[in-house]
């Protein structure tokens, strides 16, 4: 893909405004206050010896025989029981982006880009971790769909009610009451409010805008959310249900790099910048197969395919969302 710079047709050279105006992205970072995300300390020391991935070796749970009575007899010896052993697979991704402001378009529009670009790195990175976030979840249950049975999945054919999170929830049994947040599309949420079923809580005694609740989940609403022929996705979380350690960026550069080209726009000159993150994203339970990745590190695209996935946990039980998909007028 060809350099692309923000030029003067990009910008906007006031002649009856004062000031430079900007519009902000209207996609939602409620998921990042939601409560899913955890860090393991742990992760970063792993990394520091290198690698595209890191191995995560755990124990199984002991398993459910039955206890057995003693007797009185040396030679009957109670027969020995092991305990299993699991590995799961997080993928290390190293991400970039740039951007690259020539000065005549700083000087024409009367407002330095590059101050803003500098601004927003952070909900940047909020958005484009997000759409990695949603890439790991299609790949996962795109595997469960392929060779789990589908058992992490609910499908209805139909649009959303409420017994629909009530179904879901009981594809983990006995663990149907450990969920604590539904991310789903605006559709289905408009679905819900038509149905006059959600309730709105106060996020403290302070007051401040009302956080959005659906049979005791709280509900978060994002429209990039997948959608697919009309199909959407919701996915139920439970209590710390994504590992996700940004990791420190420890090369020349830096997070944030600028590079001065001063013979560009014909001598005008061009500041480029280019912002980088590491980090681990991981469904626990799950192994990254790295089996059909092009480069290094895995595309958002490549996360989401489910060939690069294995689920490891020994039960659906023991996974930490179950997805829901509804078919939305």
């Amino acid at each position: 893909m060809a350099d692309a710079y923000t030029r003067i047709a990009d910008a906007i050279v006031p002649s009856v405004y004062a000031q430079y105006s900007f519009e902000e992205h209207v996609q939602s970072l409620d998921i990042y206050q939601a409560g899913i995300l955890f860090s393991d300390p742990a992760i970063a020391s792993k990394l520091s010896m290198g690698g595209r991935s890191v191995d995560m070796p755990g124990w199984k749970d002991l398993g459910n025989d039955p206890s057995e009575p003693v007797n009185d007899d040396p030679a009957d010896s109670i027969e020995m029981k092991k305990i299993g052993a699991r590995r799961e697979v997080a993928a290390r991704n190293v991400r970039a982006q740039a951007w690259g402001i020539p000065d005549l378009t700083s000087i024409l529009a009367g407002d330095d880009p590059q101050k803003l670009i500098v601004r927003r790195q952070t909900d940047y990175w909020q958005r484009a971790n997000k759409l990695t976030l949603l890439g790991i979840l299609k790949g996962v249950v795109a595997d469960n769909l392929a060779n789990d049975a589908g058992d992490l999945v609910r499908i209805t054919g139909a649009s959303i009610v409420d017994t629909d999170i009530i179904e879901a929830a009981y594809l983990m049994g006995d663990r149907a009451d450990k969920f604590k947040t539904i991310w789903m599309h605006s559709r289905q949420m408009k679905a819900l409010k038509l149905a006059d079923l959600i309730d709105y809580v106060p996020p403290s005694e302070q007051g401040g805008p009302l956080i959005p609740y659906y049979m005791g989940l709280r509900a978060v609403i994002d429209d990039d959310i997948p959608v697919a022929a009309g199909v959407y996705t919701a996915f139920m979380f439970k209590d710390k249900a994504i590992l996700w350690n940004e990791l420190p960026i420890n090369s020349e550069g830096g997070p944030l790099e600028f590079d001065r080209k001063p013979r560009q726009g014909h001598g005008g000159g061009v500041t480029e910048m280019v912002a980088r993150r590491h980090f681990v994203a991981h469904v626990p339970g799950t192994r990254f197969l790295d089996a059909s990745t092009a480069g290094e590190f895995a595309t958002d695209a490549e996360l989401a395919l489910a060939a690069n996935w294995d689920r490891t946990a020994s039960s659906v039980k023991h996974m930490t969302f179950i997805a829901l998909r509804t078919t939305e007028a």
